[in-house]
């Protein structure tokens, strides 16, 4: 791998990170992950921040809104975490997010699902399906457009963000006008080549991921469902225009591409965007890369040409 200085240095911050002294292996993991969040920069002020719980299966569930202006009728990006499944939440992501707010002009909503083991599949995905149909109901009061509404998402969380896109399509909830997947996971099976290519590292490794997926889907049969793994879909002709976000240097490059070639194959315009050079994560580490920066600059003009056409 031919790493730049900027990434070498990320990758020297992560491996200093140590939770060794946490015995809970599921929190040293949760932990760890929240220590990616001064990788991203400093805060950017934002018009307003506002925090709410929104129903879900008899309990609650927290999302965080970033409204970028006082404007009335903003368009809206829904966003799912990353975090394999397991971890991540409102904090982790919420640098990215204030910026992306910023550069787009749309209103971002976080959604803090419900996390494994805990909350296997799929409770998560039912969290923030429950999400999206509340918004859309509360849309008026939120000050929303819900004819330039987005789904978006990074890593696992853009798994859950394709395949709400997809269920919210097949039930006519709403019409979805683009989805943006950052390197997203769409396989559970760990075959593709950049799984071998990349089985040790950098960031994420197969042993890893092994131990997440058995996290998240302790059924083995449910390896192939296609509301886990979304590459298995054949549903995929109504999907809308996506943006796909790729690490060069990231075990998840080939189910990502082959999941942008089987939605183009269904007739789906995609634009995809190979970051030479990169790893996963890179959309968080802005605050020491600068294509981290520039992954967030450039979906934010997708959002912008799509929510004006």
């Amino acid at each position: 791998m031919d790493l730049s200085k900027q990434v070498k240095i990320a990758l020297d911050y992560i491996q200093s990170i140590d939770v060794s002294d946490i015995d809970d292996t599921s929190e040293a993991g949760r932990i760890f992950y929240e220590k990616f969040i001064p990788m991203a920069g400093e805060e950017e002020t934002i018009y307003k921040i506002e925090n709410l719980e929104v129903p879900s299966f008899e309990q609650t569930i927290n999302i965080r809104i970033y409204r970028p202006s006082n404007e009335k009728e903003l368009p809206v990006v829904i966003y799912f975490h990353g975090g394999w499944f397991n971890a991540g939440g409102l904090e982790s992501h919420d640098r990215p997010l204030r910026k992306l707010a910023n550069l787009s002009g749309a209103i971002i909503i976080s959604v803090d699902y419900r996390l494994a083991p805990e909350y296997p599949f799929p409770t998560g995905l039912n969290d923030c399906y429950n999400a999206l149909e509340w918004i859309i109901l509360h849309a008026k009061m939120l000050g929303i457009d819900l004819k330039r509404l987005a789904i978006a998402g990074d890593s696992a969380g853009a798994a859950l963000a394709t395949v709400i896109t997809r269920r919210a399509i097949q039930n006519n909830l709403n019409k979805i006008l683009c989805q943006l997947l950052v390197y997203p996971v769409t396989d559970a099976s760990l075959k593709t080549p950049s799984w071998q290519e990349f089985k040790d590292g950098p960031v994420l490794n197969y042993e890893g991921a092994v131990q997440a997926w058995n996290l998240y889907l302790p059924n083995i049969k449910e390896i192939e469902n296609p509301d886990a793994s979304p590459l298995y879909s054949d549903e995929l002709s109504d999907m809308p225009s996506t943006l796909m976000i790729i690490a060069e240097y990231d075990p998840l490059r080939d189910e990502a591409i082959l999941y942008a070639e089987k939605l183009q194959k269904s007739g789906v315009a995609v634009k995809q965007l190979l970051y030479k050079g990169m790893v996963h994560g890179f959309f968080q580490m802005g605050g020491i890369i600068d294509d981290g920066n520039r992954a967030i600059e450039e979906t934010a003009q997708f959002l912008i040409q799509n929510f004006n056409k």
